[in-house]
């Protein structure tokens, strides 16, 4: 089965997100993230569910992944956020 995780809590800087993974069950689809900073996959105060994905269902993005790389035009652009603070 293909799985989403997502965290249910507030998210620290450098912590997990969210993943896809495939398992065969839920438990071991949360266990796998398990390892990753912030994550407690198991017992009480877990702080990740997985979400079983429809493969049968309609078109759905799964994850998008952009370059964030900022460019000297950027850095500069006066109604840019602040970049080089």
């Amino acid at each position: 089965m293909i799985y989403e995780i997502v965290r249910t809590d507030a998210v620290q800087p450098g912590e997990f997100v969210s993943a896809v993974v495939i398992a065969p069950g839920v438990d071991l689809a949360r266990k796998s993230v398990g390892h990753l900073p912030g994550v407690k996959s198991t017992g009480k105060g877990r702080n990740v569910e997985a979400r079983k994905l429809d493969t049968t269902g309609p078109v759905q993005i799964i994850n998008i992944y952009e370059d964030e790389t900022v460019t000297l035009d950027d850095a500069l652009d006066d109604d840019a956020p602040e970049f080089l603070s």
